[in-house]
């Protein structure tokens, strides 16, 4: 059985420098709880209630996260393939194609026609 996202919204990835200090800061402004994925993965999720929308604090490369923007998911359950065909017609570009994001399903990243930097998920195959 595949999860079910009821919302537009689905996952944001946020771009950190110091992810032990970015937990201590969202956790206690928050209040959410917060699960480290070190070491397998350099990043922390924000842990939401079923069916709420998450997010993740991502490790940024080198020492500024400056310039690199919240990245937000779209959901595009049970038809990713389809919104992707649709991103280059309508003015957008294709930065990543669509690929595993285990356990989490799959995604696309992609630009849309303003050029904001947007990624396509779905929780199941496409």
């Amino acid at each position: 059985m595949h999860a079910v996202f009821p919302n537009t919204l689905v996952w944001l990835d946020i771009p950190v420098r110091d992810l032990d200090r970015a937990i201590a800061f969202y956790q206690s402004v928050l209040n959410f709880p917060i699960r480290d994925m070190r070491p397998d993965q350099s990043m922390a999720v924000i842990v939401q209630p079923q069916g709420g929308v998450s997010c993740s604090l991502m490790l940024t490369e080198g020492d500024s996260a400056e310039g690199n923007f919240p990245l937000p998911y779209f959901n595009c359950q049970r038809r990713l393939e389809q919104a992707v065909s649709q991103v280059i017609p309508r003015g957008g570009s294709i930065l990543q194609d669509i690929h595993p994001l285990t356990p989490f399903g799959y995604r696309a990243v992609v630009t849309d026609s303003e050029g904001n930097r947007i990624a396509l998920h779905s929780p199941e195959a496409p």
